[in-house]
Formats: C-alpha cells, structure tokens, sequence
C-alpha cells in the first residue's frame, strides 16, 4: 500500500524511518540478511544523471553501543561467517523495532577511490530514489563525507565490516541528509 503524498517534511520522515526499518526487519527475519531494493536507492545527480544504485545503512541516533559491540563481534574472530551469523542475529532481534530511534539520515561506504563517492561530494547533493512493495521515495539530499572519528562514520564501518571481512579501513563514509520539506512518497 502506497502512502500518502504528503507536503509536511516531519510527516515524510516518520513515514520514510518506519519504512526503512520495517523493509530492514523483514530482510534480516526472513532474507538471511540479503539487503533488499529498498535499502539500495537510485541516485539521481542533481544535472539528473543517474549514478546509479548506492546500498544505504541507518545507524541509532546514540551509535556508540551498538557500534561498540559491532567492533567486538568483528575483532572477536576472523571467520567470516561467525561474524555475519552475530550481526544477523543481532540485527534481527528487536534492533530495528522503534524507528523514532535512529538518525534521520542514511549513510553509504565507498571504496578509497570511488568516482561515485568524488562526484557525488562534488556536487554536494543528490536525488535518492527508494522503492519497494509499491512503496516510494524520492529525496532530494545534501551529501557530506563524515570523519573518521564522526560516530556515524564508527557505527558505518562496523556494521559492514560485520557482513564484509575485506572492507579497506580507508573505506569512505558519506552521509546522505534528506530535505525533508522537499521529498515526497508516491
């Protein structure tokens, strides 16, 4: 069921969040994990080139526990699967249950030398478009590479390194901020 075209940002965001984590919850439940097209958006460049699809993550809007024990289960062994099968189990719990408790953004990992990651940081903005089960969102947002140190950049890095043992530590974190007056659901 689509929502509502709806003109309030606030609105679109408690929409677009409760969405983001339900889709999150159902592939972590019931797809082994298997991202699923609404977590990987088609990026729109502001000249409306298409750069094509990115793979998002949502991080708490407090990351530092979570992000905490990400960084245990992955020093904690190096057997791949065994941290895949912790951040599953974790993220299939009850992590993705209130959606009032994560940041209202959505982050993406780039390899060093991306040229997605370049253009897009040249630019400054984008145009994400997200689809799923006849839902969908176009976003206008501002692109930001965050710091290493940023937490959302720690909280970033970690979870993929849960699900992808061969992730650079050099790896470049941006943060995709939504203009939420400016989007809409269709």
């Amino acid at each position: 069921m689509a929502a509502d075209l709806t003109t309030d940002g606030a609105s679109l965001r408690d929409q677009f969040m409760a969405w983001q984590c339900l889709i999150r919850q159902h592939a972590m439940r019931r797809d082994g994990g298997r991202p699923s097209d609404g977590v990987e958006p088609l990026v729109l460049m502001p000249d409306g080139r298409e750069l094509g699809h990115i793979r998002t993550v949502i991080a708490e809007r407090d990351p530092e526990e979570t992000t905490a024990m990400f960084r245990h289960a992955v020093q904690r062994t190096n057997d791949p699967r065994e941290r895949f099968d912790k951040g599953l189990n974790y993220l299939s719990s009850a992590y993705f249950q209130k959606s009032r408790n994560f940041e209202p953004r959505v982050f993406v990992m780039f390899a060093p030398d991306s040229p997605g990651a370049n253009a897009l940081l040249k630019a400054g903005a984008c145009t994400l478009v997200f689809g799923q089960f006849n839902q969908n969102y176009r976003l206008p947002c501002v692109v930001q590479e965050l710091e290493r140190s940023d937490p959302f950049a720690e909280a970033l890095y970690w979870h993929n390194a849960l699900f992808n043992p061969a992730l650079p530590p050099d790896s470049r974190r941006l943060a995709f901020a939504p203009q939420w007056d400016e989007g809409e659901a269709f």
